[in-house]
């Protein structure tokens, strides 16, 4: 049953991450010039950063690069997912397709069963709508269905809070209703062309998990800002 709950919990973590979800606002007086995400990383200089960071013990699981998750997106698990309500399926379909297309990927396990992503794409238009429509995307995607084939997932989605090191910080909290009971709680960085999401499973404390999550999230952009 644990399996099956992060299976889920991942399939949605996944979809979000890479449709645009959560909340958060931008800094006040945000430089133009940014430390992080001025650019497009490469996928090389992606998975050197979660490298590093494994290095420094925040990471103990594995990493993985672009050329090894390419191909689980594009799997009918993620190509094939159906979402209810309508406006919540409109809203993630739009950008989805574009993200996959523009960004380079890479992927660590926190730990054994908590992971991170991290993300950059061709310049910051695509992160900026997302911070646009986030608040949009909390009410559409409140309460959610996503099949893929395999079965009926639903979950509810909630605004938690959190900080980074990121211009920009959103964080939520998912509720898995089916196929098994679960939560997992997402803290997501955006700076510019970047974003970097840590994603935590079943916490027998939320905010101590936030917590975890915003560290991740730091020491991702501190390697970063390195490059």
């Amino acid at each position: 049953m644990k399996k099956t709950i992060k299976t889920s919990a991942l399939l949605i973590a996944g979809a979000f991450v890479l449709s645009g979800c959560g909340g958060g606002d931008a800094e006040s007086g945000e430089s133009s010039a940014l430390a992080v995400g001025q650019d497009q990383y490469s996928a090389d200089e992606l998975e050197a950063a979660l490298e590093a960071v494994k290095e420094d013990g925040i990471l103990t699981g594995a990493v993985e690069n672009d050329a090894m998750l390419r191909p689980q997106f594009e799997k009918p698990s993620y190509t094939d997912i159906t979402i209810s309500p309508e406006q919540c399926a409109a809203l993630l379909s739009s950008t989805f397709d574009r993200k996959l297309q523009d960004g380079n990927l890479a992927f660590g396990g926190l730990n054994d069963s908590d992971v991170l992503t991290l993300v950059s794409y061709e310049d910051a238009s695509v992160l900026e709508e997302q911070v646009e429509g986030s608040g949009q995307a909390l009410t559409d995607c409140a309460e959610l269905q996503m099949n893929n084939g395999t079965g009926q997932i639903t979950a509810a989605l909630e605004k938690i809070d959190a900080t980074s090191e990121a211009p920009t910080t959103q964080a939520y909290l998912t509720t898995i209703g089916q196929p098994s009971s679960g939560e997992a709680v997402h803290v997501i960085g955006i700076s510019g062309t970047v974003q970097v999401s840590a994603t935590l499973f079943d916490p027998a404390d939320v905010d101590a998990a936030v917590a975890d999550g915003e560290e991740a999230v730091n020491a991702v952009l501190t390697e970063l800002e390195q490059q």
